[in-house]
């Protein structure tokens, strides 16, 4: 007799489920009514269930979730939750059997985030035709591209505060010769 595989969850997962520890299936039932000849017609489609393993409810054993998948010749435990399909990033192996069925797929749970390189996406020859075309753009526009450490000259700086003080100034003035707008009254 074989050990069945068994995780515990470390995440929400949406989990394909055939039914809940009582024997409840779960299923979503679609009925509709032929207009003609008034016969019933009842689908029965399979959805998953989600657990939690913040939520108390969801627990099937003190304080976590642990679910396991059927195999040929293996025994699940009475209380676990018996999933199909794969296994996630997000499951915890309890056992040699679980930690192999993760090593399988172990190859597909690279975030695609994760994968994306540090210069945001551009091989090295992208990166040398964008530096071209910024100091290109830079000969045009009469500038040049601005240094790591580069500093604002004092003398534009010295220029910039004054004329902050005079809008200042200027805000101020407008400002003290306006009115106060008197408040409406209501009435009930």
């Amino acid at each position: 007799m074989s050990e069945c595989p068994r995780w515990r969850l470390t995440a929400p997962h949406y989990l394909n489920v055939a039914q809940y520890q009582d024997g409840t299936k779960i299923e979503w039932e679609h009925k509709e009514t032929n207009a003609i000849n008034g016969r019933a017609v009842r689908k029965l489609f399979p959805v998953p269930l989600m657990l939690n393993p913040e939520d108390p409810g969801d627990f099937n054993y003190p304080g976590e979730i642990i679910v396991t998948q059927e195999v040929e010749g293996g025994r699940p435990m009475p209380q676990d939750y018996i999933f199909t399909g794969a296994p996630t990033r997000d499951m915890e192996p309890l056992n040699q059997a679980a930690e192999a069925e993760s090593d399988k797929h172990r190859a597909r749970w690279i975030h695609p985030v994760e994968t994306l390189p540090p210069n945001g996406g551009m091989n090295q020859d992208e990166m040398n035709f964008m530096k071209t075309m910024m100091a290109d753009f830079a000969k045009q526009v009469g500038a040049s591209l601005p240094q790591n450490n580069a500093t604002v000259p004092r003398e534009d700086y010295d220029e910039l505060k004054e004329r902050l003080a005079k809008l200042e100034a200027m805000i101020m003035a407008q400002n003290a010769a306006k009115p106060e707008s008197a408040t409406p009254v209501r009435r009930a």
